[in-house]
């Protein structure tokens, strides 16, 4: 059976790692409607922020859960008593050397969303934020089973590379499904014109992000497992065969909205009057996509602290 140290950090990692798709999946459409000019898109944008302000709090408070439960497993000591191997690990462990560039990283986040006197960030501001977030997945990266031969390598890159697209994609599916997306726009020429263009561009999104999670998740599942008899039969390979699962059901309801839904609706808003209901059915099955790709999430934070085969 798990300990509790071990349930309680794999629960904070999953909430961790939520937050920052949360955070990218949001960055990626205020910046699809950063220009926007119908009521729809400029009624969303302060929607987004606010989605981001609360995701970042929540990414702040995972991040030092993390570091705590860590450092209490590190010490082997109860949590209540991991103050001082905090400081330790914080200053003389390879562990706290990369959550300090996370943590740099993610108050670089923060910052970007500040407004002074009701003043908009500036223009620079989503780069920014993008180069921050993808510093601080770097950070976690580093700390994962792929930066076990050093911080710079090929397997820590394309561990990198498959989280930034895993939480691209799964923030944009959840961002889209609970907020974006959730009601329809009123039909007006501008509004349908706008939510048309922002399903377009997440759907494009969405499957650059699936193509290159496949071939990282093919690399770095063939990094942790060396060989196909280790596939079965022990805890990493039966918990990668479930994540991979999870992740083949999301990626079918993605392709159900991509090729049967989202035709269909696009149709719908191109047209001068209201009919059908294909907005609610595409939105509908990103709520469903979503609740499974919460689901590969808690696979992938069993699969970070199991042992892969290479490493025994």
């Amino acid at each position: 059976m798990e300990s509790d140290l071990t349930l309680a950090q794999r629960f904070v990692t999953v909430v961790l790692n939520l937050s920052l798709a949360i955070l990218v999946g949001a960055s990626a459409a205020h910046v699809w409607l950063r220009s926007a000019r119908s009521a729809w898109g400029i009624g969303l944008v302060p929607r987004l922020r606010k989605v981001l302000v609360f995701a970042v709090a929540a990414a702040a408070m995972a991040y030092v859960a993390v570091l705590w439960l860590e450092a209490a497993s590190m010490a082997e000591v109860p949590v209540s008593e991991a103050f001082p191997a905090v400081r330790s690990v914080i200053t003389a462990t390879h562990y706290g050397l990369a959550w300090m560039i996370g943590a740099a990283a993610l108050l670089v986040v923060s910052f970007t969303l500040r407004t002074r006197n009701g003043v908009r960030p500036s223009a620079a501001a989503p780069l920014i934020r993008a180069a921050a977030l993808g510093v601080l997945l770097y950070a976690r990266s580093m700390v994962s089973h792929a930066g076990a031969a050093g911080d710079f390598t090929w397997s820590v890159l394309v561990d990198w590379v498959h989280l930034v697209l895993v939480s691209l994609w799964v923030g944009e599916v959840i961002v889209a499904g609970l907020v974006t997306l959730r009601s329809p726009p009123e039909w007006e020429s501008k509004n349908r014109g706008e939510c048309a263009r922002f399903i377009t561009s997440l759907s494009t999104s969405a499957t650059v992000a699936l193509v290159g999670i496949f071939i990282t998740g093919v690399l770095s599942a063939w990094r942790g497992l060396g060989s196909f008899e280790n596939v079965l039969g022990n805890p990493y390979g039966t918990t990668l065969l479930i994540k991979v699962g999870l992740v083949l059901c999301a990626a079918a309801l993605g392709g159900l909205n991509r090729f049967v839904v989202m035709p269909k609706l696009l149709a719908q808003l191109r047209k001068p009057k209201p009919e059908g209901g294909a907005n609610g059915k595409f939105a509908l099955i990103l709520q469903l996509e979503a609740v499974i790709l919460v689901a590969v999430l808690i696979a992938a934070a069993v699969l970070s602290s199991t042992s892969p085969p290479t490493a025994s």
